[in-house]
């Protein structure tokens, strides 16, 4: 009998996503296991933490990407690698340190990305191989947005223009006409999700061609609204600079939802509204004047804050002594966030005003704005926070990390427990991978809902099993929740099935 075996991780949704995993950094980014980042890097990461290098499922090489903030530095350094933190964490702080001048770039734009590869591995053998050459990404940049200046704001801003866009010109009612019984023709997934949820998640999904058009991609709504969805699209402004990478068009996805209920309004809600209408910031109150004392001028303008990406926040989660670890902010300077942790840490966290504590809460203060062309310390008077769903069996995890390892751990588990392992034998699958993209719901009981699944080999019976087994997970221990309200929240598992 064929043995089988599951690999899975587990993340949230996004709401836009980029595939460049294809693209030949061995051609084309010149990499060398003596050029001067890769000696550099040799010599700043311990060697038992080279032996950690993780690849992603595929892949040869591991990729490191940043971008650039006003003083020239670099921020939002990612790399695709899995499970490799102590890698990952030494990368990154050791690239920190690198003089980017020596990176045989001559210009640096906050506008745009930038790639280089970092490892990669022959025979199963890991070992340092830094790009000679650095590739760069220019976003897609709309007529609304062009007054931005950082790549990620104007990719949000597109995306944010574009939803804005299609809730002004869909026709939400005709999603009424399903419920009318001269007129029901189910057709697909979406078309049954509305008629017996009486909701349904609008997945709009889109890129931009070399001409500045919207194409529509692999959107799923139900079936009466897919021209809809196509007249929107059509009719949004052409993109002034479509998207490139390495000075070719390039056309990333881009993808939100619009969620619809049946006797609710579907407007347009702006979640950073939203945040500030709970937390009630206030430059006048107790931890604004803390932080007025502590953070100078020449900090402050390193915010990098502007109309779109308004908000400096801080977040963390507290032990069971009551006090904050795994602070972070998003701040795009590396001076500012430190500063703004090292004085946090100072802070009296018994004169904060919490909304809730409970655990795995992680918990989110603004800390600065920006309003009428000027940085301003206004920070929450109300803390804000976000918790997410608890597996049973998880509720002793030290932390909300812990708490995901644990979710993981037990899905996999449960799969190994209740798949039919005897069904790829039946079916005669030939030894090899075969790949399970599966998406669902957690809903506001904790009922896992809305599974769809993708394979990368067609076959009904693996993926009606699949669905089979995943309705089979028990219900959520806690659900999610986002300041005061029990939320719906959309995971996506890339399951690796091995054949032996």
């Amino acid at each position: 009998m064929k043995k089988i075996v599951f690999i899975l991780f587990l993340y949230t949704v996004i709401s836009f996503s980029q595939n460049k995993k294809d693209f030949d950094y061995e051609k084309f980014s010149n990499p060398t296991e003596d050029n001067e980042l890769s000696m550099y890097f040799k010599k700043e990461i311990p060697k038992k933490v080279l032996k950690k290098i993780d690849f992603n499922n595929d892949r040869q090489n591991i990729v490191l990407s940043f971008s650039i903030n006003k003083e020239k530095k670099p921020y939002r350094i990612q790399l695709s690698s899995f499970n490799g933190d102590d890698f990952e964490k030494a990368i990154i702080e050791a690239f920190k340190k690198y003089p980017l001048e020596k990176l045989n770039l001559h210009n640096f734009d906050s506008k745009n990305r930038y790639y280089l590869q970092i490892a990669s591995r022959k025979r199963n053998k890991a070992f340092i191989n830094c790009s000679s050459k650095i590739i760069v990404e220019t976003p897609p940049i709309c007529e609304p947005c062009e007054d931005l200046n950082y790549f990620e704001d104007l990719k949000s801003c597109l995306n944010i223009e574009v939803k804005k866009h299609l809730y002004q010109n869909i026709n939400f009612e005709l999603l009424n006409s399903i419920n009318s019984k001269n007129q029901i023709n189910l057709k697909d997934e979406k078309d049954l999700e509305l008629y017996f949820d009486k909701e349904v998640d609008l997945f709009i999904q889109f890129t931009v061609d070399e001409n500045g058009k919207l194409i529509n991609k692999k959107t799923k709504v139900p079936s009466f609204l897919k021209d809809e969805i196509e007249k929107a699209l059509n009719s949004f402004p052409k993109i002034k600079n479509p998207s490139t990478f390495f000075g070719q068009t390039h056309n990333p996805l881009h993808s939100f939802t619009i969620y619809y209920k049946e006797g609710e309004e579907t407007v347009y809600k702006d979640s950073r509204q939203e945040f500030s209408n709970f937390t009630k910031p206030n430059p006048e109150n107790q931890l604004s004047l803390f932080f007025k004392e502590k953070l100078s001028e020449d900090l402050l303008e390193k915010s990098n804050l502007n109309r779109f990406h308004n908000r400096l926040t801080i977040s963390f989660e507290l032990d069971k002594k009551n006090k904050p670890f795994n602070i972070k902010t998003n701040a795009r300077s590396t001076a500012l966030n430190e500063k703004i942790i090292t004085e946090f840490k100072e802070y009296p966290i018994v004169n904060l005003n919490f909304a809730d504590k409970s655990d795995f809460n992680n918990y989110l203060i603004q800390i600065l704005s920006f309003e009428d062309s000027k940085n301003t310390i206004n920070t929450s008077s109300i803390v804000g926070y976000e918790r997410i769903p608890i597996y049973v069996g998880c509720e002793n995890s030290k932390d909300i990390q812990d708490a995901k390892r644990c979710f993981s751990k037990n899905i996999q588990m449960h799969y190994a427990k209740k798949f039919d392992a005897d069904l790829p034998n039946r079916l005669g699958l030939s030894a090899g991978k075969l790949s399970i993209l599966i998406n669902f719901k957690i809903d506001k009981e904790g009922n896992i809902t809305k599974i769809t699944t993708k394979l990368s080999k067609p076959s009904p019976q693996i993926e009606a099993e699949t669905k089979r087994v995943m309705s089979l997970i028990p219900n959520m221990k806690s659900s999610a929740m986002q300041n005061g309200k029990i939320v719906n929240i959309s995971y996506r598992i890339p399951f690796t099935l091995y054949v032996n």
